[in-house]
């Protein structure tokens, strides 16, 4: 089995032999699932995550507030549109262009607080460094509506940060039983790496 991968600009190849020949269906499957759930851990900025002003839920997925009337203060005159927050992710999108957006899970979020801007009092979210390190401002009105979704949003992200989500579940069982029987075909490793369903809180 060979396996490729890059790291900034260095590239590695590893070969491994083995007699194992549920090892490949079983890496195959791990990284399908990895692959396939990055909204749950990568910040996405422009997606195809907003269709008719609605959030395109990820498996498992739980909204917890929308916030009309969000201010995203990155250009000199600020874009309107709206919040989403889930229990998974924080995502702003433009009303007047759904593409413009940007989807920050909390895994990617160094800090939330409320700070003085040219535009006044705004909601600033850190981005880790590892992710951009991008420092996105939030505004609007009035101020003590604001204090209400920084609050809510801080406590989401405590939350998340207590108990993280990462899309990808394993069932220990099944992968016990592939172990005793490996002549069980690859639909049992697609199995042990089904997206994750998260718990009602």
């Amino acid at each position: 089995m060979y396996v490729m991968t890059k790291f900034n600009t260095s590239r590695f190849e590893f070969v491994f032999a083995t007699d194992d020949e549920s090892l490949f269906a079983s890496v195959q499957a791990v990284y399908r699932a990895y692959d396939t759930s990055r909204l749950f851990r990568d910040l996405k900025l422009r997606g195809a995550i907003i269709k008719s002003q609605r959030l395109l839920l990820l498996p498992g997925e739980i909204m917890v507030n929308r916030v009309a009337g969000v201010w995203n203060l990155s250009s000199d005159q600020g874009n309107l549109g709206t919040f989403f927050l889930t229990n998974v992710r924080l995502v702003w999108h433009a009303d007047a262009a759904e593409s413009f957006n940007v989807s920050i899970p909390y895994m990617q979020m160094k800090s939330t607080s409320i700070r003085d801007s040219k535009f006044g009092a705004a909601l600033v979210v850190e981005v880790m460094k590892r992710c951009g390190g991008y420092v996105l401002g939030f505004r609007m009105d009035p101020a003590e509506h604001m204090k209400t979704v920084f609050k809510e949003l801080s406590s989401m992200h405590a939350i998340y940060s207590r108990e993280p989500i990462f899309g990808v579940d394993v069932n220990v069982q099944q992968g016990r039983q592939r172990h005793l029987d490996p002549r069980a075909d690859s639909a049992a490793d697609d199995e042990r790496f089904e997206q994750r369903t998260c718990r009602e809180r």
